[in-house]
């Protein structure tokens, strides 16, 4: 987790093309796609398996036959020197789209240089996949293959790997992203499921993953022996031990999983997942690494042919802060939140870590020096609110499970986001909606409605309740795209004097022809603040449609009229904002500071990192990084604006 604190030494540079080695001080290496998959690994050998940078050396050359060649990481014992008869262990890693089975960067090669290197018993490759190797000793030559599959490399302390216990466990660092998609398209591809398919499964495994580290103490249900990686008996033992941790998640959530659902996985593919995220406390993984994990394998939910898109996170984060800022922070965790087209629950998420910010601030001020206590305290409080104050309804049943395992890995108000169509007739909703989701009911509304006039509402019934669909009107029209009638859908569910954000297409403030919706708008509503989004925000879901958030607050009866009768709204302030970068480009490729010269600008921070002592436990310590900064100016609209509102002419917008 970083500090919030940054050095005040000078910005650091680094060439275009170039990445900073995260072993060797001072080294820069080319930037080049197997060149992050390398220094991610580094990393997760240091922060994770507890290695020091001094066990380990990139790019170490050995000799193999009589040629010369260089392997990505050498691991050596500690105190050892940096010859290859000591090398322990030995990683390759390779483009996240080079196979195992690829003639000259597969496994094959890895294999060869372990040969070459008489003491190095271990062996991991990871590309598209992360396989793991023992190399045969004289004690196991019962067998007749010279390298035995292995759940991982062995954590420094350990002769091997083995079970883990609940102690053993360690926060991920951002590689958890592509560990995620290495296990969705090992599923996908080797499980032949479907991309959807695969990623509910996955989704089973981490719910069971995060149900034993909250249950388990001593040796971890959720983890992986040599046996049960290597053999057809062993891996059956797994997949008994995981199916009883899902029925007990079942009976924790019987809203998201039915009593008859099972895991559908082959046990080889259940044996590989549980080997890639045994070692890590999914509880303790900060909340960023666990959203960008998230979503970086959510998107194969959405329904493009349903104009469903998932809303970016930074996008989420911004329209939640700048709306809850126009409270007291003693308000905020009093508010009702909702989100009518939820998708897989971004805003819902912004909105949950957002409370989880407020109630540890209380806690932690409140019980100084009692970290377990303020801990359980936070969360069942962060529970609590959630599972009062916390909705989202979708029409798509998947994209309801998503998003309800979305706020189930963060703290919950899972239990309050239900499957159906917001724009039908409220009365026409499921009992158990109408119960909890009625009319005038909520303080916030934010939503990222499916957009398209491909998706017409053309149902008579349905647009007869909407205003919208006659206001201005010779004749009530007959269709109109989702996301107009979700602006007034929204407005409704409002109490008066509620607010709301939601992600429009920029036609609707722009297109003549659209006039009578920005008219009917502000018969209705103020308009708190128009934030234009770049071309590329939505570029992750393969679409590049001009779009804005747009901030509102609901007239209270009295305002309404005195509007009417005025026939316009008196003048007031309203706060807008263009920003011209989003953290990514047009193709989705993350996009860094950079100096006019082409460098990377690079900033040293503090940060946490779990790791392990020369006997293999776990310990706490900080450290000083370098660290790229995404060219992501959304943060600072939502800093702007919350200056904005501190100034005399913005008070009107302050509950």
């Amino acid at each position: 987790m970083y500090s919030q604190t940054q050095s005040s030494e000078p910005p650091l540079l680094v060439p275009a093309g170039k990445i900073r080695c995260y072993v060797h001080h001072n080294v820069l290496r080319k930037d080049t796609p197997e060149e992050h998959v390398r220094q991610r690994v580094a990393r997760s050998l240091v922060e994770e398996y507890g290695y020091a940078k001094t066990h380990l050396h990139i790019e170490f050359p050995i000799k193999v036959g009589s040629a010369r060649k260089a392997v990505d990481i050498a691991i050596f014992s500690p105190g050892a020197e940096h010859k290859q008869e000591h090398i322990f262990a030995i990683v390759e890693a390779k483009r996240e789209d080079i196979r195992p089975n690829d003639r000259e960067e597969g496994i094959g090669q890895l294999k060869s240089y372990m040969a070459a290197c008489i003491n190095a018993r271990w062996g991991l490759w990871v590309g598209s996949e992360m396989q793991a190797f023992e190399k045969e000793t004289e004690a196991k030559k019962a067998t007749r293959t010279p390298f035995l599959e292995a759940t991982d490399l062995p954590l420094r302390g350990e002769a091997e790997p083995k079970r883990k216990r609940w102690s053993d466990l360690v926060p991920a660092t951002d590689g958890l992203s592509s560990i995620f998609k290495r296990c969705h398209n090992y599923v996908h591809v080797n499980g032949h499921l479907g991309k959807e398919k695969a990623f509910f499964e996955l989704l089973k495994l981490i719910f069971c993953k995060v149900h034993d580290e909250q249950e388990t103490s001593g040796v971890m249900e959720f983890s992986i022996a040599q046996d049960e990686r290597r053999s057809e008996l062993g891996q059956r033992k797994l997949e008994t031990r995981i199916s009883k941790l899902f029925e007990a998640v079942k009976q924790r959530y019987p809203y998201i999983f039915a009593a008859n659902e099972m895991i559908e996985l082959d046990n080889r593919s259940l044996a590989y997942i549980v080997s890639e995220l045994e070692k890590y406390n999914f509880q303790e993984t900060s909340n960023d690494i666990k959203g960008e994990a998230y979503e970086e394998i959510v998107s194969v939910t959405s329904r493009r042919d349903q104009g469903a898109f998932f809303t970016p996170r930074n996008v989420c984060d911004m329209a939640v802060r700048m709306l809850l800022a126009t409270y007291p922070p003693e308000k905020r965790l009093q508010l009702r939140i909702l989100d009518p087209a939820c998708g897989t629950g971004g805003f819902l998420r912004a909105a949950l870590l957002h409370i989880k910010e407020i109630v540890a601030e209380q806690t932690l001020r409140k019980r100084r020096g009692e970290g377990a206590k303020a801990q359980n305290e936070i969360h069942e409080r962060v529970r609590r609110l959630c599972d009062s104050n916390l909705f989202g309804i979708d029409k798509l049943a998947e994209l309801v499970r998503a998003a309800q395992m979305n706020l189930a890995m963060h703290g919950d108000g899972s239990s309050n986001v239900y499957a159906t169509n917001s724009l039908l007739p409220p009365g026409e909703w499921p009992d158990n909606v109408r119960s909890r989701v009625k009319p005038n009911q909520f303080d916030l509304v934010f939503t990222n409605p499916p957009f398209g006039s491909k998706l017409p509402v053309d149902d008579p019934h349905v647009l007869d309740q909407f205003a919208l669909a006659s206001f201005e009107a010779r004749n009530p029209r007959s269709s109109m795209p989702p996301e107009q009638l979700f602006i007034e859908r929204c407005l409704t569910l409002l109490k008066p004097g509620g607010r709301m954000a939601i992600v429009l297409p920029d036609s609707i403030l722009s297109n003549p022809g659209l006039a009578f919706i920005r008219r009917w708008v502000l018969q209705n509503a103020y308009i708190i603040a128009s934030v234009d989004l770049p071309r590329e925000t939505f570029a992750r879901s393969d679409t590049h449609t001009m779009t804005r958030v747009l901030l509102l607050q609901k007239f209270i009866d009295e305002e309404k009229r005195v509007v009417s009768e005025m026939g316009r709204s008196p003048e007031y302030e309203i706060f807008m904002a263009i920003p011209d970068h989003v953290g990514w480009d047009l193709r989705g490729n993350p996009v860094l500071l950079r100096t006019p010269e082409g460098a990377e600008i690079h900033r040293r921070v503090t940060r946490k990192v779990s790791s392990r002592d020369a006997t293999g436990n776990v310990i706490d310590r900080t450290e000083e990084v370098d660290e790229s900064i995404v060219d992501d100016e959304l943060p600072a609209v939502a800093r702007l604006f919350e200056e904005w509102l501190r100034e005399e002419t913005s008070q009107r917008w302050r509950a």
